[in-house]
């Protein structure tokens, strides 16, 4: 029977799907403010993105570290350096609150850049 401690959440190392936290990754960034698209880096990813076989500009690696690459566009105009800030904020939070494991290594590239 679970009590007030139990909480749904899964805790320390365990195993996360990769698919799972690239969908988190990848909404996460979308809900920023001045980001228009999270796509891959290259035009053969992207190809492979069409037809299902990617990930859609998000990487993940689950061991023995959890690792995230994120590829995003930005709107033309907007201040780079603080989006990117935020979308790193944002990213790191929505997974460890989703998946429950925290983010060891984050890298965001800018249209490939």
């Amino acid at each position: 029977m679970p009590n007030a401690t139990d909480s749904g959440q899964p805790r320390g190392t365990a195993h996360v799907d990769e698919r799972q936290v690239a969908r988190i990754a990848r909404t996460a960034a979308l809900a920023v403010y001045g980001v228009t698209n999270v796509v891959s880096a290259r035009w053969w990813q992207r190809v492979g993105d069409r037809f299902g076989l990617g990930s859609s500009g998000v990487r993940v690696r689950t061991a023995p570290s959890l690792e995230v690459a994120v590829n995003v566009e930005l709107a033309p105009g907007v201040p780079r350096d603080s989006v990117l800030a935020n979308v790193a904020d944002a990213v790191r939070y929505t997974v460890q609150r989703d998946a429950g494991r925290a983010i060891d290594a984050l890298t965001l590239t800018v249209e490939g850049r």
